[in-house]
């Protein structure tokens, strides 16, 4: 039987590109370019070119970028990614068949993509590699951990007793990520205003002053007194989580771009509604999404946009930070309410609770209040990050359409858990620990303990699933952070023997 009669799906042409199951000697483009794959990048689960980090080495010059994959060269014109910024930075289109007349794609920024069709470099015949990718792909889903035939007698208790622990050690780490932030904080604010950095003294004849590390400031009470420092590290905080786990990295980088200084200098804090209409063009305007449209809008949306986009006009001038790009940002496998366009909406109107109250003081006043339970103190944190949808936003989840079900929030419950477990928790510890305040650390605790789950994913459940084995839930946060760390730094890694689990398994 002929090669022609297979089909493979493109998902087994991503897990053949992923383990290099060809010929990769002698490899050349088909405009006859020689290529030699130095690491075949990165699988990408969300929206964009199919592996990211890819080093390919092409004609002698070595490239970093990502790599797109199709059975055939002309599916990159069919799925439109000759018009999509995301696929800018692609250096090679893999395919599976080398098409005679074929034109080289071609990028937005105008830029020609170079070609390798797979199908003269396979080792074998296609129902063979068919084969094989199907069993490699549902050998990847079956993951199991190394104790999983052994972990059956483990006490309960054990368990819990070692997920309690590394919960303490995962926020341990946010806490340290937490404190490097605040530490550069400090260091930008010294250097804005012009504080003279520590001299080395007299250099030895020899060494090249270049050569020299950094210097190293030195952190005072006074500097982490600062309370400026501390809302600074919170709005950060509060926006990366905004970011859901696909735009984390855009609102950090957003928020950084824009600090609560940036707001309160350049808008007149007497506003009232027109203040979130102001933040919301700033916010929107440098994250990319101010640009004209090339698809038609219902009219809502082009009265809406023209309003923000008047206002961006004048703050724009103001701004000097990098702009980010509407691609940027993901939308791809994302639920609607999740939609980067909905969390920056939330974010405007959060910024004017930021701006309009002492939001750091007010947490630190809620945690330490000696009146009320955990539990109740944990639903005030709560209400502090929960918006609800108003105006425009009840009716759109993002810029160009109506949605077709209501809007009742723009930052929810379940987003507001993540603020609160990902960026106050860890903040307050952090808080308590450099004023030695052992009664605020003991409260910020026991409300981390009242955290509730957040929603299930792959890790998780695997460790509820081969670990815990139905002998209880990870019915909280807590619980849910130590199946976080167990997996990612003992199971993942193999280190059984210094897992109290895996000691008891084997």
């Amino acid at each position: 039987m002929g090669r022609e009669t297979y089909h493979i799906p493109e998902r087994f042409l991503r897990q053949l590109w992923k383990h290099q199951q060809f010929s990769t000697r002698n490899l050349r483009t088909t405009d006859g370019k020689s290529i030699e794959i130095i690491s075949p990048g990165k699988f990408n689960q969300d929206g964009g070119p199919d592996f990211t980090g890819a080093v390919i080495r092409i004609n002698g010059l070595t490239y970093r970028g990502e790599v797109e994959i199709h059975q055939r060269n002309d599916e990159w014109f069919q799925h439109r990614h000759h018009e999509d910024a995301k696929y800018n930075s692609v250096v090679l289109h893999v395919v599976l068949h080398k098409e005679i007349s074929s034109t080289l794609p071609t990028t937005l920024s105008k830029r020609t993509v170079p070609v390798l069709a797979l199908d003269q470099y396979l080792i074998s015949e296609y129902k063979s590699i068919w084969e094989r990718m199907i069993l490699d792909e549902r050998a990847e889903r079956l993951v199991t951990i190394k104790c999983f035939q052994k972990n059956g007698n483990i006490e309960p208790t054990d368990i819990k007793k070692w997920l309690e622990k590394l919960a303490v050690e995962r926020i341990e780490l946010k806490v340290r990520r937490f404190e490097e932030r605040l530490k550069e904080i400090i260091d930008e604010q010294r250097l804005h205003i012009k504080e003279p950095p520590p001299r080395y003294g007299d250099i030895p004849f020899g060494i090249n002053p270049e050569d020299l590390p950094q210097p190293i400031f030195k952190y005072s009470k006074t500097d982490f007194r600062k309370i400026e420092v501390w809302e600074r590290l919170l709005y950060e905080g509060v926006m990366e989580a905004l970011g859901y786990s696909k735009n984390q990295e855009p609102f950090l980088k957003l928020a950084r771009n824009l600090s609560p200084n940036f707001f309160s200098d350049s808008i007149d804090l007497s506003l009232t509604k027109d203040q979130i209409l102001h933040i919301e063009a700033i916010l929107f305007g440098a994250a990319g999404f101010l640009i004209v449209p090339g698809k038609e809008m219902d009219n809502e949306s082009k009265k809406y946009l023209n309003s923000l986009r008047s206002i961006w006009k004048e703050y724009r001038k103001l701004y000097r930070k990098e702009f980010l790009k509407e691609s940027d940002w993901q939308f791809f496998r994302l639920r609607p309410e999740n939609f980067p366009t909905v969390r920056l909406a939330g974010a405007s109107r959060f910024v004017v609770k930021f701006l309009q109250n002492r939001i750091l003081k007010l947490i630190v006043q809620i945690t330490k209040s000696t009146g009320q339970d955990s539990k109740d103190k944990y639903s005030e944190l709560e209400q502090i990050f929960t918006i609800p949808a108003d105006g425009y936003w009840i009716t759109h989840f993002r810029f160009g359409e109506t949605s077709k079900i209501t809007l009742k929030t723009l930052i929810g419950k379940s987003r507001a858990d993540e603020i609160i477990l990902n960026a106050v928790i860890p903040i307050c510890l952090l808080y308590a620990r450099i004023f030695k305040d052992k009664d605020f650390r003991t409260e910020t605790l026991k409300i981390f303990d009242h955290c509730p789950p957040l929603s299930d994913n792959t890790i998780t459940k695997i460790i509820s699933s081969q670990l815990i084995r139905s002998k209880f839930k990870l019915s909280s946060a807590k619980l849910q952070q130590g199946a976080l760390q167990c997996y990612k730094f003992y199971c993942a890694e193999e280190k059984c023997g210094e897992c109290s689990v895996g000691k008891l398994a084997f």
